[in-house]
């Protein structure tokens, strides 16, 4: 949407903290999809170059709306929230299924 059609918040760079929130959950979600075996690193960043490409295309597409710009502190939101939400599933401890 134009930023002159959104309201204010009265908090500053707000819109960079909810490119955060977004970018983490997609992260996380295709991390997820990944499924990278633990203690694998090449395919989580793999996972986070195609997510920060992912962002930039779409920072890049916004020039091409009336009102809208693209923004590399908006990227730079993205790619550290993806990164983020990349960590998240990193961290979490395996579970062990069994099969009945």
């Amino acid at each position: 949407m134009p930023s002159s059609t959104l309201p204010s918040t009265g908090v500053p760079h707000v819109d960079k903290v909810v490119h955060f929130f977004l970018y983490a959950v997609l992260g996380l979600l295709a991390a997820r999809a990944v499924e990278a075996p633990t203690g694998r690193l090449r395919p989580l960043l793999l996972t986070l170059a195609a997510v920060a490409a992912f962002a930039a295309l779409d920072e890049w597409h916004q020039t091409f709306v009336p009102g809208r710009s693209a923004d590399v502190a908006d990227w730079a939101a993205d790619v550290i929230g993806a990164s983020a939400g990349l960590l998240l599933l990193a961290a979490r401890t395996p579970r062990h299924e069994t099969i009945t």
